[in-house]
């Protein structure tokens, strides 16, 4: 996914939910923050954006049908995504994991459509430290190769994200039903093997 399919999932997201934001999670979240072009392969294979309709975090919204009405509209095999490439999973945000605080940390992202800003749109997306702690406790091979390769690009430092992981601690959804202290321990133990093999090679 480049930074344009991704600008253009946000607007159209935007537009069906009638929302001025989204809230983005998932791997492309990246994409607020770096250019595609500055990402190594890995980082932005994904042809899915996660979002969550930026209502969705105020009282009384009913996210069931906000939910349905991306996927209709921009999710998977819908007419967007075949004409565009890419499709727009629709997230709800009760079952995210995340370090604590990262609502404070979301970075805005404008999608406009190159007539100004006055049309554009906004794409709240995850902090990429926020982004790989998520990633590396959730522990599947391709998270693992998604946060590899960031930090083998020096994007991010594995020393941000565990110092992230031990500081802010962890906001577990209800819905997360693994083992949270083996995946807490899991995570660190990757992270510090990764660090020492890192300092060892200097």
């Amino acid at each position: 996914m480049n930074r344009e399919q991704f600008a253009r999932a946000i607007r159209t997201a935007c537009a069906y939910l009638g929302e001025p934001y989204v809230v983005v999670f998932g791997s492309q979240s990246i994409l607020g923050s770096y250019d595609d072009s500055a990402l190594p392969a890995e980082a932005s294979m994904s042809r899915e954006v996660d979002i969550s309709p930026g209502s969705a975090f105020t009282a009384g919204t009913d996210l069931d049908d906000k939910l349905s009405v991306l996927d209709v509209f921009v999710g998977e095999d819908s007419p967007f995504h075949n004409l565009h490439g890419v499709y727009v999973e629709g997230i709800h945000k009760d079952t995210v994991v995340l370090p604590n605080g990262w609502e404070n940390r979301l970075v805005h992202f404008t999608a406009d459509d190159g007539s100004g800003a006055e049309y554009g749109r906004t794409g709240l997306c995850l902090d990429p430290v926020d982004l790989c702690a998520a990633k590396i406790i959730a522990g599947r091979t391709k998270d693992y190769e998604f946060v590899s390769a960031l930090i083998r690009d020096g994007i991010i430092d594995a020393t941000d994200i565990l110092d992230r992981i031990t500081r802010a601690g962890i906001q577990w959804s209800a819905a997360y039903t693994d083992d949270r202290g083996l995946a807490l321990t899991r995570a660190t133990n990757w992270l510090e093997s990764y660090r020492s093999g890192a300092e060892r090679s200097r």
